[in-house]
């Protein structure tokens, strides 16, 4: 009960904090106009040559139709960890029209991850992304997107001198969808709903090298768990001329944004959120 009077509190005075700013006159070179749109969880991407650079993401409009992007977590823990985790995103909106907007998006993401004991794990992902956006009016816009994510990777130890390899195969999708409505020119209030439909077996298929011979075996782990994991979240995108701050609180499992997997919600009480600050130029 504690846990939903914070998040109720939470929302109450980001809600009174958007309203006063809402009410105060906007600038004419605020975000929120019919031509620059969030770009979010959205089926829209950077117009050409134009830049964001952010907390949680940077991203350059190649084309009108195309950007790139990199996420900055995974750079931050690779660099925590020793370990370099590069990560490429690409975004086209291949339609947009007067009400309607549609996007597809690919990436990858690698690292490795060295354990006390001289383990190495290495991970490799793959998502692939739909997205559609209608602007029911200039204030309420709808989107919607399904993201199909494959993760492969692999792990090599010696323990007391006993070679041990494996590899790992895991695949889940992902399914979204966003309500956005446009306080003034400068708040806009958004609405997010995450879910996960659907979460393979983790497959582990691995060799121990004890001698000769040497030993294969194929492991089956459940993660059923993560099965209908979702996320309710509430939030406001302030924008200026070039300033953005994203903020959202809400129930539920945690969406790890960069390294598109969920986090169980106890593991942080089930409090999930959206944060991020950004320029656009």
């Amino acid at each position: 009960m504690r846990k939903k009077h914070t998040l109720l509190l939470v929302a109450l005075v980001v809600g009174v904090t958007s309203a006063g700013m809402a009410s105060y006159p906007s600038s004419a070179s605020a975000y929120h106009t019919y031509e620059t749109r969030l770009l979010d969880s959205t089926a829209y991407s950077l117009h050409r040559r134009e830049a964001r650079l952010g907390l949680m993401q940077l991203g350059y409009g190649i084309i009108d139709q195309l950007q790139v992007t990199t996420y900055t977590m995974p750079w931050l823990l690779g660099a925590i960890f020793q370990t370099v985790a590069p990560n490429v995103h690409l975004k086209s909106t291949f339609y947009d029209r007067k009400r309607l907007a549609l996007a597809v998006s690919a990436g990858f993401l690698t690292g490795t991850v060295e354990q006390p004991d001289d383990t190495q794990i290495r991970y490799f992902l793959v998502p692939v992304s739909f997205e559609a956006s209608v602007r029911i009016n200039s204030d309420v816009s709808t989107h919607f997107g399904v993201r199909y994510t494959a993760v492969d990777g692999d792990a090599e130890t010696q323990p007391d001198g006993t070679a041990i390899e494996g590899t790992l195969v895991l695949d889940f999708l992902q399914l979204w969808a966003m309500a956005e409505w446009r306080l003034s020119r400068v708040v806009a209030f958004t609405f997010t709903v995450r879910w996960v439909p659907y979460v393979s077996e983790l497959v582990l298929n691995g060799t121990v090298d004890a001698g000769n011979p040497n030993i294969r075996a194929e492991l089956q782990g459940d993660l059923s768990a993560l099965e209908n994991a979702f996320a309710i979240i509430p939030g406001f995108v302030f924008s200026w001329d070039r300033a953005n701050i994203r903020l959202g609180v809400g129930y539920s499992d945690f969406f790890v944004e960069g390294f598109y997997v969920v986090v169980p919600g106890d593991v942080l009480s089930n409090v999930t959120f959206e944060f991020d600050v950004f320029v656009r130029f």
